[in-house]
């Protein structure tokens, strides 16, 4: 078991080899921690004697169990979309299983890599690669497109030299094996 603290309490992340005697003896070197809020975070296959020990600590101690949740690890799961609320720095990439949303732009010098869609709400300026596992459907969505590379399955696209300027949303999907940028209508 590791402990961690959080904002007011802390936070238990619970493997599936913990065993009672071992969480038993964290908990009893630090019962004091579990006297405010505590959230736990239970992998696959923790024991249920494990939660029940957890949970009646806790209750001693005078704490509140806030929130039993899985690991943030698993919580992209295969195919899911992953959404990041931020810009996307220089040097950053990013990757998914399903689709990528941005809620901000992404700079150039980022890469965005997704088996499915990818989609800016703000400007790309930096590389990206829907359809990166062969999905041909995918798309490429942004409110500004002016990326100097492109890619949807296995095609490629490169902006013309000089080109780019605000054009409003558009929009980046393969065409007869060729990708195509149109306008957002």
């Amino acid at each position: 078991m590791r402990t961690r603290g959080t904002r007011g309490g802390i936070l238990l992340s619970l493997d599936a080899g913990d065993s009672v005697e071992a969480v038993a003896a964290v908990l009893d070197n630090s019962s004091e921690l579990l006297a405010g809020k505590v959230i736990v975070e239970v992998a696959e296959r923790v024991p249920w004697s494990v939660l029940e020990l957890l949970s009646s600590r806790i209750g001693d101690a005078g704490g509140e169990l806030l929130e039993l949740r899985p690991p943030t690890a698993v919580i992209q799961a295969r195919g899911e979309t992953r959404i990041i609320a931020r810009t996307v720095r220089s040097g950053a990439k990013l990757e998914s299983s399903g689709s990528i949303v941005i809620l901000g732009d992404v700079n150039a010098g980022a890469e965005l890599i997704a088996n499915d869609d990818i989609i800016v709400i703000g400007a790309l300026r930096g590389l990206a690669h829907a359809g990166a596992g062969g999905n041909e459907k995918a798309v490429i969505w942004a409110q500004q497109v002016l990326s100097p590379q492109l890619r949807i399955g296995s095609a490629l696209a490169q902006a013309s030299e000089g080109g780019g300027g605000a054009r409003g949303p558009e929009v980046a999907h393969l065409r007869e094996g060729a990708i195509v940028l149109r306008p957002w209508n």
